[in-house]
């Protein structure tokens, strides 16, 4: 186990939200029974049920509601939260205060206690008004700040004087969206924030290069104190910090309990993963070290037609303004391009 108390360390599990991506946030009733129950033996402290207001095109986690919820909480014995877009907000033209009631319909504070708002960091202090609104209805508040890997030492500065403004978030997260960050950033980045911050810390990892673990362990020594996984690693693009291997390293499990998540995880997890083929891979790894958004890859991996090498290809002649950006028209360019 890591050298930190384990009692200043929570494990979030965001495998329903995270490895939706994959499935379209639909899961098989037998797997999210099983995953329930593997939870409640686990030192995790929250799971990520889902999405909240994505289309109803999408599956069953990606549009939350409190019965939704409170179908699974009655059997976790542990926090839930959602996670909501800051964008599906900021780009409405409603009121704000509308626009977040839209997206959070149907979805009060009980079973689900917490809100992750997921924003690219840029955009924080514009969001802080989504954040004070969520707690003004009751739900307590973390914060992910996404693709802050790319930031430079302004932007950063900038960041974190609008995180020491902000007073109804409790969990700034540190988000590898790329998959990018090697553990000296992470380290960097994660001790700066909890130097200055009176709110906690979280770190959301990725595995593109292969460093999920080992970032998030150097996440918990450099100060965080929430961290993130999922069953098996499943999760957009390469996928993330998977559960079976951070929660004996972070959290201590006797043999007993690690020997029923490992087999959760190969009944239901290793089948998907040779479905749909997360983990890193040449292609993720050129994507994480070049800031190119995941979905791109995923998408190109999509169907096997395309190898790491093709991949790589295409994804070059990707602009620096268009890398950092999933776009549906970009992708379908990069899928026809001939480079034989």
């Amino acid at each position: 186990m890591l050298d930190t108390e384990r009692n200043t360390i929570n494990i979030l599990d965001c495998t329903l939200r995270d490895g939706g991506y994959y499935t379209d946030w639909n899961f098989p009733p037998e797997l999210v029974s099983d995953y329930v129950g593997i939870i409640n033996t686990l030192p995790v402290r929250m799971v990520e049920l889902g999405l909240a207001g994505k289309p109803k095109t999408h599956g069953y986690f990606a549009n939350l509601t409190s019965s939704k919820a409170q179908k699974m909480a009655a059997a976790l014995v542990v926090e839930a939260c959602v996670m909501i877009d800051a964008k599906d907000v900021l780009a409405s033209e409603l009121p704000l205060p509308l626009a977040v009631s839209r997206l959070t319909e149907g979805l009060e504070p009980g079973a689900i206690t917490t809100v992750r708002l997921a924003m690219h960091y840029k955009d924080l202090a514009a969001s802080r008004k989504i954040c004070d609104e969520l707690s003004r209805r009751g739900f307590r508040v973390f914060v992910n700040l996404m693709q802050i890997d790319a930031a430079d030492a302004v932007e950063t500065e900038t960041c974190l004087k609008e995180a020491e403004q902000a007073d109804t978030i409790e969990v700034f997260y540190i988000a590898d969206s790329f998959g990018s960050m090697a553990p000296a950033r992470v380290q960097a980045l994660v001790s700066r924030f909890a130097a200055r911050l009176e709110p906690a810390v979280g770190f959301h990892g990725h595995d593109n290069r292969g460093y999920a673990l080992v970032n998030s362990l150097t996440a918990a020594k450099a100060g965080a104190t929430w961290i993130d996984c999922t069953m098996g690693g499943m999760g957009r693009g390469a996928g993330n910090t998977a559960s079976e291997q951070l929660l004996p390293m972070l959290a201590g499990l006797d043999p007993c309990k690690e020997r029923g998540l490992l087999e959760h995880v190969l009944r239901h997890f290793d089948p998907l993963r040779k479905q749909h083929g997360w983990g890193s891979s040449a292609a993720y790894q050129f994507a994480g070290s070049n800031f190119i958004h995941p979905t791109y890859v995923q998408k190109l991996r999509a169907g096997g037609t395309l190898c790491d090498a093709a991949i790589i290809s295409r994804l070059s002649g990707l602009s620096a303004d268009e890398r950092t950006t999933f776009a549906g028209e970009r992708l379908s360019a990069l899928m026809e391009q001939d480079l034989t």
